[in-house]
Parts: C-alpha cells; structure tokens; sequence
C-alpha cells in the first residue's frame, strides 16, 4: 500500500457534473408539465372552449348562464322585380364596390330566367396589368374564367347522355368500363357513387393542381397512385375529385374519345358555348380571353393552372356560356340544343341515393347527380361551387323559379374566407330579394326534409333533445381526409368539437364553412338545423336508431361531406400537447450535450473516473448514449420534416416522394433509437447516477415512444407516399 493520498478532483468541476444535469432534468420535467397542465385545463372540460366561443361563462349550467342562441332564421323580404334593370341596379350595388373591399380584381355574372339571359355582367380587371400587360376589364361574354368543381356538373351531364344512349348503367361496377384493376376493398363501385361521392375513397392532394408543363392524360391522372377506399360504398359521403375523374374516365373510355373532345361536342357545342373549353391549354384565341388569377388585387399574377383530374375542374367558360348551361339544366333551350331528356334532367336534380345506403343520415341534405343540393327554407335549389387557388365560383338554379345564377372571381382576396362571404352573400340575397314571398314566412320546408317547419319542430319536441344533444357530444374530424398514408397528418387540422348546451341545443365549433361556433337546435329525429341559419346537420349512430344511449358516429352535412367521430388518439386536444412535451423534453436532451461538454461535463477527474473508463462496459454505455443521441436528433428533423411537407401539401405544392422517403427514414431512425436509449436508461438506473441523470434518460425513452406511436398512428412510416 502506500500512504500518498489520492489526488482530490476539483470540487467545482463535480458542481458542475451533478448540477448541470440535475438543471437539465428539472428543466426537462417543466417542460412536460406545463402542456400537459393546460391540455388538462382545456381537455378536462369541452365546454370551457365552446363556451368561450359562444360567449358562455365555463362551467355554465343552467340557461341562465349562457346566451341566448340567435334569432330564428329570417331571411330578407321578397317581391323584388325579376328584370334585367333591378338585377343590373342591385348587382352593380352588390359587386361594384365589394370588389374593392374586399380585394378581388375582377368578377363576372350572369342571370337567367323564364328561359332567357337575363343579364351577364362584368366587374373589375380580368388583367390588372401588373405584369407588364395592358389591364383589361372583364367582359362577361368575351373574358373566360376558371370555374373549378363547378366543371364536374359539365362532366357530369356527359356522362348522363351516355347514361340515357343505354351505354353506360348508373349502378353497374364501373369495372366493367376500365382498362385497369381498380383495388375496391370494401365493396363495388358505380357510378351512381362516383357522381355522389359517396364511392368511399379517402381524399388525395398530391398534383391536383400544378403549372404549365404538368399536365397528364387522363389514364394517367386515375391509374398513378390512386387513392385507397376507406368507406363502404354509398354509406359515407366524402368530396373526392377522384370520384369524379374516374366517372369522366368511364365516360372517356365507353365514348372512345378523349374526355374534353367529348365534352366539346356533346355538351359545349351543342348548348352553343363557343367561349368554354376542357383544353389545357386552351386554344390560343381562348387563352388570350382568359382572365389572369390573383392571390389579390395587390399581388402579381400566378401561372395558369392545371387541374390534371381534368373532369373535376379544368373547365374554362365565359358567363354568358354559363347562362346557356343553367337554361339547358332548366330545360329552356330549343330541342335542337337541348343537353338531356326532361326525364333525365329530373332524376339528376333530385337526390340519388336513400336511407337504404345513408341510413339516418337521409333526412338531410343529400347529392343530386353530380349537383348539390343547395334548398333552403322556401326555395328549392340545386347548383355547384368551385374552387381552384385563385379563381372562386358559383352556380346556383331555382327549378321552381326558372331562374339561376353564376358568378366567378379571379382572386382570392385579403382574406381566408374573402370570396366564399362574398358568393354566399350574393347567391343569398339573390334568392331572398327575388325569389321569396314579398313577407317573411316561415311555413317553408327545411332543406333536406319532407317536413314543413310547423311539423318538423312539432316532432322534435316529442324527441329527448337533451339526450340527442348529449350524443353528439365529442370531437369530430372529415371524411374528406387522406387515411392510409402520411396524409392522415392533415386530420389533426380542421376538427371539429361538438358540446350540448343546458337548453338542448348544441354548440358547434367551428361550424361548416367557418372558423366561429353555430349553435344547432334539433328539428326533427336525426336532423338539426342552426340557430340563425339554413345549415343542416343529419347524424346516423353505432347502433339501432331508435336507441336512447346510442352514440352519434358520423355527422353530414352540405350533401358530400360527413364528420367522423374521431378515435381518442386522433383527438388534436390530447395528441398535440403529448407531441409538444415529447419535443420539449428532447430539445432540453439535444440542447443539454454541447452545453454540457461546455462546462466540462464528463471529463473523467480522479482514480475512480480513470478506472471506470478503461471498463469494456464504459465503451457500450457510451455506444447506447450516442445511439440514443442520434435518434433525437433523427426524431426531431423528422418533425420538421413532416411540418414542411403538411405545409406544402395544404399549399397544393407536389412533394416527391424521394423527400417523404428521406423524412421517413429519420422517423424511423428516431423509432430504432427507444432501444439504446431504454439501455442507456437501464444503466444510469444500475451504476445509481442519480436522481437527475435517471430522470432525464427515462423521459428521453417516455418521449421517444411517444413520438413513435404518434408516428405509427398517423400513418407517417406507411408504405405508401401518396397523397
């Protein structure tokens, strides 16, 4: 032995070894509390945030304590004169000045009743000459316009006249008429489903939209990476313009002509729309009319689009040309150019499927044949929205009335809802100025129910509106959503949570088409109606209808799209703040190892360090710290990977699939690494490192497992890159 004392290591340097990492630690444990504190404030109770949203005091119990729900719905007194002069007047008071408000270039109009044009008018720049170019004004007969989804009605009745050749059958197996296998897991498409969304595909982004030199063929647009069927066939609505591209294929494939050929002269020729086109791109005489689009009126132009699922939204078409349409689909133009037998025209105005395929969900509203059901209380309508990035339109017919209108922009305006508020307004005051009684009624029917007003309150107050409010309650996310592939993320956006109010009524937020809360009250069995407004929501259950304690699972609504109820991992109040405590706990682990060889941290001092060192086991440990490194490091630029691309996709810009392959490889490095950061854990457990060092490396492995199911789960290591 000898009698020299062991050198004393530093006393400031073992400070700093136990200190830095008891910092980290606790800062770790922070920075998991914190969010999980308030997702537990918010999450605990639903009502908290609905009633913040509507003006409700949290923790409200009685009626007295919340506000009263809006007026009931009272729409504009009628009896204003169907003429072109009040139109022209009440349009130029509408458009003129709402156009600069609100940041659009340009818009264009038309109107039609009692089988003739009424009116088409232009408004604003088809060309603000911010390119260079001489500005333009839109000139409702000469200036095209691109009319988005308004397009699949077009598409729609060319199907139809192959329909009524005896060519096609509406519900046989639209297998029959491809040249392809088509992978339909659960069940038999038609094309009854195709022209109702309801085939039961999930939705698709990728190359929807793209710029000049993207275009495809048609075979291509369907055949490349279709979307997988997630939804029984006529059970589930949910948008997809899929669907409707592979009905325009069918029609392309029985027809033996390309899809815009056929369409040019069965439907546009024939109708005399010599101004409209499905060409991309279009002939030069009609591209040097088609208006240029905006993000707003300050902004330059953007490239013309290409929309490859050419029968959803590639059309271009002038107002006029639009006008002739609407007549055609009200049965007013001459024999010799009219689209379709009256009996056809009729069977694609009224709804196409039934409670035997919607169940409950029937007693809303419902798709016509490609057309939307767009009634509300006292005036039947029928039409089709479209939107494209920048171009905004609308089209709306009153069978009952003869009358229709359509109306288009050219921008997207200062605003996210800048155009939809301006078309809604206008389609809106259109029917209540001209097509409504001279006095407010209500004695109108409800959209979507064969019931009159009187009748249809009448039945709900025998119903349990309490006890249907409460099965409502819960979070709901869209059917129009990408399921089986990294675009499943899209989900966490967009949900929507549902809370019952004391009265029976139901808070909805946000309620379709918003971003605020709608208040609904129940109208009949199944069927509720807003507060304030027109909007239906109809609702099918897990169980027997007739069940008091059935649990409402799926919500439709505007005849194509249905909420889901979600599952509770996919529940953005309780995934998103776990996501956020696992990233904070790895950030504090990523930030704590350069800080830590900083102060020194790990540098061996002493005999005990010197004799740990040259263990073989000290070589392992460090081996599993530095796997464990590097698979945080991995985890968190798969996140900011994975935001990118989310970003990139809701933008409509392709993503390739080599850069998801590149972000999915570092998932998955991120998933391999719970096992050496378990090791690392395990050992800091064994050689007794302290509370601090423990603590860290556990909540290391807590984060990346819980990364990893999040990653599982939402489909984000799925074979498929598609979407």
């Amino acid at each position: 032995m000898t009698s020299t004392p062991l050198p004393t290591p530093p006393r400031t340097g073992l400070r700093a070894r136990r200190l830095l990492p008891r910092l980290a630690a606790a800062a770790a444990v922070v920075a998991l509390a914190v969010p999980l504190a308030a997702c537990s404030a918010g999450a605990s109770d639903p009502s908290t945030a609905a009633g913040t949203a509507t003006g409700t005091a949290a923790g409200a119990t009685s009626p007295a304590a919340e506000p009263a729900p809006p007026a009931a719905p009272q729409h504009q007194p009628g009896g204003g004169e169907l003429t072109k002069g009040d139109v022209d007047a009440w349009l130029d008071g509408a458009l003129g000045s709402a156009l600069q408000t609100t940041g659009i270039p340009g818009a264009t109009v038309s109107v039609v009743s009692d089988g003739q044009v009424l009116t088409a008018r232009g408004y604003g720049l088809a060309d603000t000459g911010t390119d260079g170019d001489p500005a333009r004004p839109v000139d409702p007969d000469d200036t095209l316009f691109r009319i988005g989804s308004v397009s699949k009605v077009v598409s729609a009745t060319a199907i139809m006249q192959l329909v009524e050749q005896g060519k096609l059958d509406l519900d046989a197996d639209v297998q029959q008429y491809l040249d392809f296998d088509l992978d339909t897991p659960k069940g038999a498409i038609t094309l009854r489903h195709l022209l109702t969304h309801t085939a039961g595909f999930e939705e698709v982004i990728a190359g929807l939209i793209g710029t000049p030199g993207s275009e495809k063929t048609l075979r291509e647009a369907v055949t490349d990476a279709p979307p997988a069927q997630v939804y029984e066939p006529g059970t589930t609505p949910a948008y997809s313009n899929y669907g409707a591209t592979l009905a325009g294929y069918v029609a392309e494939r029985v027809s033996g002509k390309p899809f815009a050929e056929l369409v040019q002269e069965q439907v546009l020729d024939r109708a005399g729309m010599t101004s409209s086109s499905f060409a991309q791109p279009l002939p030069a005489d009609l591209d040097a009319r088609l208006a240029k689009g905006y993000p707003n009126d300050s902004a330059p132009s953007v490239p013309t689009e290409v929309v490859n699922a050419a029968p959803a939204g590639a059309m271009s078409a002038t107002a006029s040309d639009m006008a002739r349409f609407m007549l055609a689909h009200l049965g007013d133009l001459p024999a010799e150019q009219s689209l379709l037998e009256p009996a056809t025209l009729d069977e694609m105005h009224r709804p196409a499927l039934g409670a035997d395929q919607l169940g409950t969900l029937a007693v809303g509203q419902r798709m016509d044949l490609g057309f939307f059901d767009d009634s509300t209380p006292g005036v039947p309508a029928f039409g089709h929205d479209g939107d494209t990035q920048v171009f905004h339109s609308a089209m709306r017919m009153f069978p009952e009335s003869d009358a229709g209108i359509f109306v288009s922009f050219n921008a997207s305006g200062r605003t996210p809802t800048a155009t939809l508020d301006l078309r809604t307004t206008l389609l809106q005051g259109f029917a209540d100025r001209y097509l409504r009684d001279a006095s407010p009624s209500d004695d109108a029917s409800a959209a979507g129910s064969s019931l009159t007003t009187d009748e249809t309150v009448g039945g709900a107050g025998q119903l349990d509106s309490a006890a249907a409010a409460a099965a409502m309650a819960g979070t709901f996310t869209s059917s129009r959503s990408p399921v089986t592939n990294p675009g499943a993320l899209l989900a966490l956006s967009g949900q929507t949570t549902i809370v019952p109010r004391s009265d029976g009524t139901i808070a909805v937020t946000p309620k379709p088409l918003a971003t605020t809360t709608g208040v609904y009250e129940l109208v009949d069995e199944h069927l509720w109606r807003e507060v304030g407004g027109d909007s239906l929501l109809a609702t099918r259950t897990d169980g027997d209808s007739d069940d008091a304690d059935a649990t409402v699972q799926a919500i439709s609504w505007g005849a194509s799209f249905t909420m889901l109820r979600a599952q509770p991992w996919q529940v953005a109040s309780t995934a998103l703040p776990s996501v956020i405590a696992a990233v904070a706990v790895l950030l504090v682990s990523v930030v704590a190892w350069p800080t830590a060889a900083l102060v020194g941290l790990g540098r061996r001092t002493g005999r005990r360090d010197l004799v740990a060192a040259r263990r073989p086991e000290a070589g392992r440990r460090r081996r599993a710290l530095l796997l464990s490194r590097i698979g945080q490091v991995a985890t968190l630029l798969a996140l900011v990977g994975w935001a990118v691309v989310a970003g990139q996709a809701m933008s409509f810009v392709d993503v390739s699939a080599g850069s998801i392959r590149v972000v999915q490889a570092l998932q998955l490095v991120g998933v391999v690494a719970i096992v050496p950061a378990a090791v690392a854990a395990v050992q800091a457990v064994r050689e007794r490192r302290g509370w601090a060092s423990v603590t860290g490396r556990v909540l290391v492995v807590v984060a990346l497992v819980v990364l990893a199911v999040f990653a599982v789960t939402w489909r984000l290591l799925s074979p498929s890159v598609s979407f």
